[in-house]
């Protein structure tokens, strides 16, 4: 790849670098329950704080940052502040699906069991968003109650669970479908359940190769759906259901949701797309996000002299993707901010990805 604007990608990797450990610091916080202890909340408050600035503070201690620093303010305020918000625990409650399944229960090594966000705890409530110079936000949502939810747990790891951020991911793909819908991946049945209750969808044909999650939704889940007509279940894969089925069986509107996060769904997430571009992704967002990192972090290794031997093997998914991106860009040529942004599109992406 030959590149005559270097200045330009730069500022790309620079932000690239910057979006990569905003995410390492935000998945920290997620994950330590006690950073935001209500007695320290408190103290925040009446110093006169609003609740947003006493969560920033909050952070500023639990990552031993300078706070004036002027990087680390800008970096608190962009990435953290302008993205945080309280949110009201009716809007989710009142969900149909939520208030219709309240049973909780086992079945082999998976639980419906309820899981608990202690007050100002943070988690992600949305998809991630990202601007016209590449820098990702995350959506940050807090209560300021104790909420509780509903959860799908295999050995205690958490599969899937009914909170803010699978309510608002989901938004979409229930907006859209219509007609005859194949969902692959059954999970807890949110989706399909939402789906059952729109006049304009006919049938809802699930995948799901997990005989021990199928007999849990029979058993706990499925009695409480509204129009139980309109369900399929096919025990399969749902890579091999589409090989096989995918052109004589004709959908209206496919949705996969198959994997925890993106970065565990990536690999998944292009094999669907090699299939039918038009599969709609769960996250589809943020797994574009990470085949974006892969090819600034391939932009990068070109400003630092990497050659041809430098692809020849792979030690992750990741890997394969830049190697990947290397042979079909490496005679592409970059003049300006245009051509840049055309490589980066989510169009281009994918098509450098799955043709």
């Amino acid at each position: 790849m030959i590149i005559n604007c270097q200045d330009e990608i730069k500022k790309i990797v620079d932000t690239n670098n910057l979006n990569i450990n905003v995410a390492d610091m935000l998945w920290t916080a997620f994950s330590y329950v006690d950073i935001f202890d209500k007695n320290d909340m408190e103290l925040y408050l009446l110093e006169g704080k609003t609740e947003n600035e006493a969560l920033i503070e909050l952070l500023y201690d639990f990552y031993k940052l300078d706070d004036q620093n002027e990087d680390n303010q800008n970096i608190m305020e962009l990435y953290f502040l302008n993205n945080l918000k309280k949110l009201d625990p009716n809007d989710y409650l009142n969900n149909p699906f939520v208030k219709a399944h309240t049973k909780e229960g086992k079945n082999g090594s998976y639980a419906l069991k309820r899981l608990t966000y202690e007050p100002y705890q943070l988690f992600a409530y949305d998809e991630i968003s990202v601007n016209e110079k590449y820098q990702e936000f995350s959506a940050i949502g807090y209560f300021d109650v104790p909420f509780s939810y509903l959860a799908l747990t295999q050995d205690d790891n958490v599969w899937m669970s009914l909170n803010p951020n699978e309510i608002e991911t989901m938004k979409s793909p229930i907006e859209k479908g219509h007609g005859e819908v194949l969902v692959l991946g059954l999970g807890m049945g949110y989706v399909p359940y939402m789906l059952s209750l729109k006049d304009n969808v006919k049938s809802i044909t699930i995948i799901e190769k997990d005989q021990n999650i199928i007999s849990l939704f029979n058993e706990m889940i499925f009695p409480c759906f509204p129009n139980k007509n309109k369900i399929n279940i096919i025990k399969d894969d749902a890579i091999n259901y589409l090989k096989i089925n995918h052109k004589k069986d004709k959908y209206d509107y496919i949705f996969a949701d198959l994997w925890h996060n993106a970065e565990e769904g990536l690999s998944l997430f292009v094999s669907l797309k090699k299939i039918d571009r038009n599969i709609d992704c769960w996250l589809e967002t943020s797994l574009l996000a990470l085949l974006r990192r892969c090819l600034i972090i391939l932009l990068e290794e070109n400003l630092e002299g990497k050659t041809e031997k430098d692809y020849r093997y792979a030690r992750t998914y990741t890997d394969e993707i830049i190697n990947l991106f290397y042979k079909k860009t490496k005679d592409l040529v970059l003049d300006n901010k245009e051509d840049i942004d055309n490589l980066l599109s989510a169009e281009n992406l994918l098509k450098l990805a799955v043709e």
